[in-house]
């Protein structure tokens, strides 16, 4: 898998291209080459035949005419044997070569009245007979026009594989003599230039081709190893960059496809790095953020338990002194009346203890991170309904399960609306329900008390009011008041509900 993988890379695969391209080019002209040569020679054979077969023609009625008007029958025949001046020499060339067709050329002398006078082939044009070609009826017709009066110029027709010509001979005063008759065979495509030409290609092209092999393998490599270079500096500078490192860039200068990517992702990076700074110090300035409005809860927190002990155990503690006092007054004179006052300032102790306790319970709800909200706002309700002589009717699921962080909130916006109705509402029957469902959890406490104006100014329920809404609002949630003077009050409390449910509780 390691060598196929090696394989697989840019470089290999640019390599091979190379030589693919190579080749194919390389056959791929030879082969339009092969098949140019093959036309024009072709063409250039057919062409230079024609015209040498006319030559010949013509040549041999000259030879013809001189013996054919001294009525030399002997001398008619020794010129059909004397060379012919064929003034092609390209042809001629050809002539010389391995082209054995040549010699199969037909020479007839044809007289007026259409019969042989003399030949080169007796057997198949015997003397004095009627001139017939068999198979080329083309040749008869050519033969006959030219014995026709008044014809004077030459005819070529070119027959199946052969060319074939009728020369008019006519004396010196214009009498019509007869014709020569010449035939010459197309020579045969085997015995052509490019036939003899195909072994040196073959040749060629074997010692060739292995050698472009390696050339197209050196040339890929040498070429493509400026472009993996580049993108192997891209790649381990996007591998840094995952790892955390923004500074890494990508020099690269050049104009193309591989330059424009590398700058792109210099950007991508600078941006990168900038937003990061950006969010670290957005991040220490909301930690800083975190930790004021840390010191200021706890500090409203102190000036609330310091404004509660005030207002209420210090309160008691100073009935209790006067009772006490009184007590000791009248010991002496009136034991009864020091009886009365030592049960007042017992009451005020026990008043004061309760105040104590609520205080503790509002600083860490008792049983909250062990038992859960429902449990533990039980225990709370029964206690306030106990201390306060006020009746609650507590309606709840068998259990809710949320974060602690969620639980808390819920528990001190209960707490703080429990011990308004019992300062402030004069109510003699609260009701507290807690719900929940897929998308909340919602808390409500509503009392028969004397209710109160919620948008009035006076403190009391209000300082409470706009604390239960920043202690819910922090976790998303909300607080909804309807409160009026003389018709009681109603809180509900509302928190999205988590889509991870576990409870978020310390362990142990």
């Amino acid at each position: 898998m390691s060598i196929l993988r090696r394989f697989s890379s840019l470089q290999w695969k640019l390599a091979a291209s190379y030589v693919v391209v190579i080749l194919v080019t390389v056959l791929v002209v030879e082969g339009l080459v092969i098949l140019a040569a093959h036309w024009l020679d072709t063409r250039m054979t057919a062409t230079w035949t024609s015209e040498s077969a006319l030559d010949r023609a013509e040549h041999l009625a000259q030879l013809a005419t001189d013996p054919w008007t001294s009525d030399s029958p002997a001398q008619l025949a020794r010129a059909l044997d004397r060379p012919l001046n064929v003034q092609s020499i390209v042809r001629e060339a050809l002539m010389r070569g391995d082209l054995p067709h040549w010699d199969t050329e037909a020479r007839v002398i044809v007289g007026a009245q259409g019969r042989v006078l003399v030949s080169n082939q007796p057997q198949r044009y015997p003397m004095d007979s009627l001139f017939i070609e068999p198979g080329l009826p083309e040749a008869e017709t050519l033969v006959a026009q030219a014995l026709a009066e008044g014809v004077i110029a030459s005819r070529l027709a070119e027959e199946p594989h052969v060319f074939v010509a009728a020369i008019p001979v006519a004396d010196h005063e214009g009498r019509r003599l007869g014709a020569v008759y010449y035939r010459e065979p197309v020579p045969d495509a085997s015995q052509s230039l490019l036939s003899r030409l195909r072994a040196p290609l073959l040749a060629a092209n074997a010692l060739l081709l292995p050698c472009m092999i390696p050339l197209g393998l050196v040339f890929g490599f040498v070429t493509a190893f400026g472009f993996t270079r580049r993108l192997r500096r891209l790649t381990e500078a996007s591998n840094a960059l995952a790892g955390g490192d923004l500074g890494r860039r990508v020099h690269d200068t050049s104009g193309d496809e591989i330059g424009q990517l590398a700058r792109q992702f210099n950007a991508m990076a600078g941006q990168l790095e900038a937003d990061t700074t950006e969010l670290r110090e957005l991040a220490d300035h909301n930690a800083q953020l975190a930790l004021k409005a840390q010191r200021l809860a706890a500090l409203e927190e102190r000036h609330r338990l310091a404004r509660e002990l005030h207002d209420g155990v210090k309160q008691y503690l100073f009935g209790v002194n006067l009772a006490t006092a009184a007590a000791l007054n009248l010991l002496e004179d009136d034991p009864a009346g020091a009886r009365a006052k030592l049960l007042e300032a017992r009451n005020l102790s026990r008043q004061a203890q309760a105040e104590l306790m609520a205080l503790l319970n509002e600083l860490r709800p008792a049983g909250l991170d062990e038992r859960g909200l429902v449990p533990a706002l039980t225990d709370y309700v029964a206690t306030f309904e106990e201390r306060e002589g006020v009746t609650v009717q507590w309606h709840t699921p068998a259990e809710v399960s949320l974060p602690l962080a969620q639980e808390q909130a819920l528990f001190r916006v209960a707490q703080e609306a429990l011990t308004n109705v019992a300062r402030h509402a004069d109510a003699t029957r609260v009701t507290v329900e807690l719900e929940a469902t897929p998308e909340a959890v919602v808390l409500q406490v509503a009392d028969d008390g004397k209710g109160f104006d919620p948008g009035s100014n006076q403190s009391g329920p209000t300082m409470g009011l706009q604390g239960m809404r920043e202690r819910l609002a922090a976790l998303g949630g909300e607080l909804t008041v309807d409160a009026a003077p003389g018709r009681g009050t109603r809180l509900v409390a509302s928190l999205p509900h988590p889509a991870d449910t576990g409870k978020d509780k310390p362990s142990g």
